[in-house]
């Protein structure tokens, strides 16, 4: 079953637009949209399970140094 995620983004200032074309290079992502307001951006995470939705963050999210606060949001299929 597919794992959807979605990712509230706070980056440094000024640097939304390099964050979201490096995220968008990731076979996870599936859509990028920059905010105004509270977050500067939003990620649609889709992968195969949680753990490579987990693995994903760890590895391509957290380790980005212009991205200063992250909220995620796991998705669940209702019905």
């Amino acid at each position: 079953m597919v794992q959807v995620a979605y990712m509230l983004i706070t980056t440094k200032y000024g640097k939304e637009r390099e964050v979201s074309e490096e995220l968008m290079k990731h076979k996870e992502v599936e859509d990028v949209h920059i905010l105004y307001g509270q977050f500067d951006i939003i990620l649609k995470i889709k992968a195969k399970d949680m753990a490579e939705v987990e693995k994903f963050i760890l590895d391509k999210v957290r380790g980005n140094k212009d991205i200063e606060s992250t909220e995620t949001l796991i998705a669940s299929d209702v019905g």
